[in-house]
């Protein structure tokens, strides 16, 4: 039984991932590789489907489509407000952002996305569920187990490599925009000492900056794996004491990575 919600959780993370993706190209018209694990899950997706399936079964046996509706509402706004508070505490960062969306709570949560997942609750019970479950229950017991420990093995490898890029993060940004003003103060240092008029300063400026930049300010996170990049490319932005900084530098190496 364990085996098939461990299966279940996973492809329930992918189906979310799936649907984020698919919403933000409807959205916005283009792809933006959405979660928070560099793998194509996310978690809080098959955490809830998970946990209102076990609720539904175990504790509400005789629910109603408004009841799971309801419940899926405020669930899913709890869910998603702890989860962005604690990543926002933890890393000084956030993977989403309602602060423009109407009927929001600190940009945490927002009533018409909770509403879209009360629908998603109803799709999960009644769409979902009853094809998807005997399916995974009718795989072998000994090749469910195996493939559930893959999974788990799988999944705890890209959290635990996820958590220490980010833990990390916000100290290399800094050590890298140090790296970068010593760089260009060297440069105009070096601009100013070899001018001897003003059109001849401007010019050296120019082509010092622009060879220089392509080397230390458009690729400043070759330090990085493509790995992590992938991960940092799906931070939306920063809060906290160095957050315009950090914002500053993100944005320009994730306008760098998607080009």
């Amino acid at each position: 039984m364990v085996s098939t919600y461990v299966i279940y959780f996973m492809l329930m993370s992918f189906i979310g991932y799936l649907y984020e993706c698919l919403a933000m190209i409807i959205w916005t018209g283009k792809w933006d590789n959405r979660g928070f694990l560099y793998g194509p899950v996310i978690p809080i997706y098959g955490g809830c489907a998970l946990a209102g399936t076990l609720f539904f079964t175990y504790v509400i046996k005789d629910f109603t489509p408004l009841s799971i509706f309801l419940i899926a509402v405020v669930f899913s706004a709890v869910v998603e407000y702890l989860v962005h508070y604690y990543l926002e505490k933890a890393f000084h960062a956030y993977w989403w952002d309602y602060s423009k969306s109407p009927l929001n709570i600190n940009g945490r949560i927002c009533l018409p996305a909770s509403l879209g997942f009360g629908l998603a609750g109803l799709v999960i019970m009644y769409l979902i569920n009853p094809y998807l479950l005997p399916v995974i229950e009718k795989i072998p017991q000994l090749l469910r187990d195996i493939i559930s420990l893959i999974m788990v093995f799988i999944f705890t490898a890209d959290l635990t490599l996820t958590l220490c890029v980010l833990s990390t993060f916000i100290s290399r940004v800094e050590n890298l925009e140090n790296r970068i003003n010593e760089h260009m103060d060297e440069i105009i240092g070096s601009v100013t000492d070899e001018s001897k008029g003003i059109n001849s300063y401007f010019y050296s400026a120019f082509d010092k900056l622009e060879n220089s930049g392509r080397k230390y300010i458009y690729r400043p996170f070759g330090i990085f794996s493509d790995y992590a990049r992938g991960i940092l490319s799906r931070v939306k932005g920063f809060r906290g004491k160095s957050a315009a900084k950090l914002n500053m530098v993100l944005n320009r190496v994730k306008n760098r990575i998607t080009r």
